[in-house]
């Protein structure tokens, strides 16, 4: 329902214009001048103004200047009298959407509101592919980045792992098992971290080698597996609350896996920032088939730090962090944005009730089916929160 109010002295046209606008289904609210009208704009944030530019007081001008200052995306509409043609050119160049004369015309009163809403939308959907196509540029320079980072470092790693095979094959390790081992879980986590380096600039483009039919659990408790020892050292206890026999999904398994551990390592240093390691922390692991079966949402809860306000829109950007400067790349995320991207899944988090929030990802059980352009899908998953 659209909200507009509407702003005159003459106490007759107010009120016959808030009964012709509740005719179309408009909310409507109502000010005898412009400061009143400021007052019941910043209470109610209308979509539409309409309002006289003659009024005893602050008026219909000032009060323009006033609202466009907020930085509002609402459309203001002025009404002038006879000879007032001026100061509506001067409206106009402040900001007001149209003016017009009265007496007004109720019709083509519609006809400016319905543009002034047509306007709203497109300046919507216009931010919102710039914000797409900044988002794809950030992605491609972390690509880039990640490009050069995995050259430069494979040398150094090829140099390392092969210093660690002289060692394994050498009299002295060979005969010191407690050593060899040792040797052996140093050589993995080598290998480990050139495959990481290696997927730093694959995740800025669309790789699909890795793809396969899997049960989503497998990277969910994968991920844990590598994360529970430090949950346990940060006092956080945690719940695992996993689907069993969820249908298989068309997954590369190592970045659902790398997502699960992004979660993770937020969601630890969140209950830390809040806890400070003492009882009370805690960190609920969850997997879960959609009720309407259209995906398979993993996701970790956690009763930590709350996300802060006005940084929804930039949580999922490349370097972007909260955290305090040498705790977070401000990485982790965004590239958990492009992996769900590739995966034609969703990302995103929302607070839920008992001072607790959610990082979720949703797969797509039809590999055909793109979630991220599902139009239903952000009201199908309000469903989903109600019951956790």
């Amino acid at each position: 329902m659209t909200k507009i109010l509407v702003v005159d002295d003459e106490e007759l046209l107010r009120d016959r214009l808030k009964s012709l606008l509740e005719l179309d289904d408009h909310e409507v609210f109502l000010a005898e001048s412009g400061l009143r009208g400021l007052e019941v704009f910043n209470e109610k944030k209308p979509d539409i103004v309409i309002s006289d530019i003659r009024m005893p007081g602050m008026d219909g001008i000032e009060m323009l200047e006033k609202i466009k200052a907020l930085g509002t995306e609402a459309e203001v509409i002025m009404l002038t009298g006879h000879g007032g043609l001026e100061s509506a050119i001067a409206a106009l160049k402040i900001g007001a959407f149209d003016y017009m004369n009265k007496p007004i015309n109720y019709d083509e009163l519609s006809v400016n509101i319905n543009r002034a809403l047509e306007t709203q939308k497109l300046r919507q959907q216009l931010k919102s592919q710039q914000s797409q196509l900044l988002q794809a540029a950030k992605m491609n320079a972390v690509g880039e980045l990640g490009a050069g980072v995995a050259h430069e470092m494979n040398q150094p790693l090829m140099a390392i792992s092969s210093h660690l095979e002289i060692l394994l094959m050498s009299d002295v390790i060979m005969n010191e098992p407690m050593l060899k081992t040792k040797i052996m879980k140093i050589k993995d986590q080598f290998v480990r971290l050139g495959t990481i380096v290696k997927r730093m600039h694959e995740y800025s483009g669309s790789r699909k080698e890795g793809f396969i039919q899997e049960d989503p659990n497998r990277p969910v408790t994968d991920g844990l597996y590598l994360m529970q020892q430090q949950l346990k050292d940060h006092n956080i206890e945690l719940t695992l609350d996993l689907e069993k026999e969820l249908p298989h999904v068309n997954i590369d398994r190592y970045q659902i896996q790398d997502v699960i551990i992004n979660f993770l390592v937020n969601a630890r240093d969140a209950v830390d920032d809040w806890h400070q390691q003492k009882t009370g922390g805690h960190i609920t692991l969850l997997s879960r088939k959609m009720k309407n079966g259209k995906g398979i949402i993993a996701g970790v809860i956690d009763n930590g730090i709350p996300v802060k306000e006005g940084t929804d829109d930039s949580i999922f950007n490349p370097f972007f962090t909260t955290k305090a400067p040498g705790k977070g790349t401000g990485l982790g995320l965004s590239v958990s944005y492009n992996i769900m991207k590739s995966h034609k899944g969703v990302i995103g988090f929302t607070p839920l009730k008992n001072d607790r929030k959610i990082f979720y990802c949703v797969l797509p059980i039809d590999k055909n089916t793109n979630l991220s352009v599902d139009p239903a899908l952000n009201e199908e998953l309000k469903l989903e929160w109600e019951t956790l």
